[in-house]
């Protein structure tokens, strides 16, 4: 199959008005709005029972720490703001006790390849409460030496204490947001962030030896335009020199998250506007030398995700695109989501609910799907363009035993236009993303979304682009 040229020059007005709409970022498949409380607790145990019949598999686990001192009005996130500390202490109690009820449902003691703590902010924890938490796993769980460790930190609130503390557990990502360096941008999102402060934190985690450190930047945000956020692209790069950046779209989504009504609606860039800024982004990064791993994500040369993005080893999970593999991923603490032995299992959201079940002895289990044969090929298919940026139709037969061209003959008429507008090559072997689909990786996925041909009650996604 042959790829057309790069594509930044192909981007029009018309092309983004084609494709701008809602849909899922594909960070599992079914996505969460699928999820049933049908799904609970029992249904939970079997799914960990199975996942007991296969010891040697290491996992990965995602850590959720809710806390905040403010909120940021952008934050799509599930947090719990207290500017007071205390309620973490109960909280990492309770977490405490849910790492026990999983150590035993997963029998003899399992080996970690992938450990993520999100938030909310994890430094909102003290140094001893990181000590505290991190032994707690790490005494109930092995870690691979070769594991990836990693943490979001807010530089606001994050210590040098803090960041020799997490050096020395033995962190070596580390994931700064940023989201823009333009001061009235920040004030307006109520995150105010120095770029020296920023830099200090990013020179002292090299010092300490962390090994890749990332940074969060965020587009379609109030007040922000090509030029200004192209230039502070151009600082991040020069001045922080990041082993990886994501580049987030803005999901502006205020019937899920409330308090995103305090921006100032008319100052957002929409539609063109907003995609100019990202386009200019990538412009940038990838003058830079990075790479264009997927969606919005971009990775140094020599940086271990652009090489195994070169060989066709990425991953994605929750956490993000990844190279060390897992078949099964447990969640820890409240919202966290797990995905083990064919089955999501997503704890509960909300804070008191979280602790009282697991004080009563519960796996806090809230809600989840048991996937089907249709959703595992299905969601194989989509991790597949995502994480390789190509489909071969005969890596879907070997796999799956099907005729994708019988198979998928709806998502295939779907993407029809798409290769007429130059964002993938299809052929009788398959589809390759183009340069210009990157732009659009959500879009080309959505075919294969089965439950998208259903009509919502109610505005579910944030637009694609």
């Amino acid at each position: 199959m042959h790829e057309p040229g790069p594509g930044l020059e192909r981007l029009t007005p018309e092309l983004l008005a084609r494709y701008d709409r809602p849909g899922p970022r594909y960070t599992s498949y079914p996505t969460a709005p699928q999820f049933t409380p049908d799904f609970g607790e029992d249904a939970y145990r079997e799914r960990l029972a199975v996942a007991a019949q296969r010891p040697t598999d290491p996992l990965a686990m995602y850590v959720h720490v809710p806390f905040c001192e403010h909120r940021c009005t952008y934050c799509g996130c599930n947090v719990v703001i207290s500017p007071h500390h205390g309620p973490e202490e109960a909280y990492l109690d309770a977490v405490e006790r849910e790492l026990d009820l999983l150590a035993d449902a997963l029998g003899p003691r399992r080996t970690l390849n992938q450990l993520h703590w999100g938030g909310g902010t994890p430094t909102y924890l003290t140094p001893d409460q990181c000590r505290r938490l991190f032994d707690a796993i790490t005494s109930r769980f092995s870690l691979n030496p070769r594991a990836e460790i990693a943490i979001e930190i807010d530089p606001c609130v994050t210590t040098m204490e803090h960041l020799e503390v997490l050096a020395g557990l033995g962190f070596n990502r580390l994931s700064m947001g940023l989201q823009d360096l333009d001061p009235k941008v920040q004030a307006a999102v109520g995150r105010i962030q120095p770029l020296e402060l920023t830099r200090r934190h990013v020179e002292r985690a090299r010092e300490l030896g962390v090994g890749s450190v990332n940074i969060d930047l965020i587009y379609g945000l109030p007040y922000q335009n090509e030029p200004e956020f192209r230039q502070t692209v151009r600082t991040v790069i020069a001045e922080l020199a990041p082993d990886r950046v994501a580049c987030f779209s803005y999901a502006h989504v205020p019937w899920i998250k409330p308090h995103q009504r305090q921006l100032n609606e008319a100052a957002l860039p929409r539609g063109w506007d907003k995609f100019r800024i990202f386009a200019g982004a990538v412009e940038e990064f990838l003058a830079a030398g990075y790479t264009f791993v997927g969606f919005d994500h971009f990775a140094r040369p020599g940086d271990e995700l652009a090489t195994a993005m070169d060989e066709g080893r990425v991953h994605r999970n929750f956490m993000g695109y990844t190279v060390m593999h897992a078949p099964d991923q447990i969640g820890v603490g409240v919202t966290s989501i797990g995905d083990l032995a064919g089955a999501y299992a997503a704890n509960q959201k909300n804070l008191a609910r979280y602790e009282r079940a697991i004080a009563s002895g519960h796996l806090p289990v809230e809600r989840g799907l048991l996937r089907t044969p249709e959703d595992e090929l299905r969601g194989s298919v989509i991790h597949r363009i995502i994480c390789t940026l190509t489909l071969e139709f005969g890596w879907v037969r070997g796999r799956f035993g099907i005729d994708p061209a019988e198979h998928f003959a709806d998502a295939l008429a779907e993407l029809e236009p798409m290769a007429n507008d130059g964002l993938i090559v299809l052929d009788a072997d398959g589809l390759r993303v183009t340069q210009l689909g990157r732009f659009f990786l959500r879009n080309i996925c959505m075919p294969f979304d089965a439950f998208l041909k259903r009509p919502a009650d109610r505005p579910i996604y944030s637009r694609t682009v």
